[in-house]
């Protein structure tokens, strides 16, 4: 397994770091695979392949203990595993020549195409909120992105951000009334 090779190349301390994401990380890692792929099997080897990612990038693991920067890493991996797993998804899809079977509800893509026109409100809404977003108090927007980005419950949030249950409610409520504010009378 190319992971087993990648490890014998690290240095004791930074396999020691590997191998800690990955007792702290490895089953988020996989709910998220899993929740894209559908299987276990390809849900295992994106797993696999995010493992790959985060060891190319050990120095930005390395020495963080404060809990705002460890808050920042969860995010990061789900981020990588997700990322991962999206890739999977596509290159699977191309792969076998014909559309992979959707959930019900999905809308046929064909069907759906937006006009070039929709595409463009689209990314003027999506940077519109972003800057929106990037006004608010850091721990808001972590709130905001586990909460409605990354389907975090309120109890995982809480967790991810060592505060209690109420404070992540009472940000999120603020940020809503915030980004109404921000937003104004802007319709997606």
């Amino acid at each position: 397994m190319l992971i087993l090779a990648m490890l014998a190349e690290l240095d004791a301390k930074e396999r020691d770091l590997v191998l800690e994401l990955w007792e702290r990380y490895g089953e988020m890692m996989y709910a998220v695979a899993l929740d894209v792929l559908g299987n276990r099997e390809d849900a295992e080897d994106a797993v696999g392949e995010t493992v790959e990612r985060i060891m190319s990038h050990l120095e930005k693991f390395k020495d963080r203990d404060d809990d705002s920067v460890k808050n920042q890493i969860v995010i990061y991996i789900r981020a990588i595993a997700r990322n991962t797993a999206i890739d999977a998804y596509r290159r699977r899809k191309r792969v076998s020549g014909h559309e992979i079977l959707m959930p019900e509800d999905a809308p046929d893509p064909e069907d759906d195409a937006p006009l070039p026109e929709e595409i463009l409100m689209t990314r003027e809404l999506r940077e519109t909120v972003q800057n929106a977003l990037a006004l608010l108090p850091r721990m808001t927007k972590d709130a905001v992105t586990l909460f409605y980005l990354e389907d975090y419950s309120y109890d995982e949030i809480a967790e991810i951000l060592g505060i209690p249950v109420s404070h992540v409610k009472g940000r999120l409520f603020r940020a809503r009334k915030k980004l109404r504010e921000l937003l104004g009378g802007v319709r997606g």
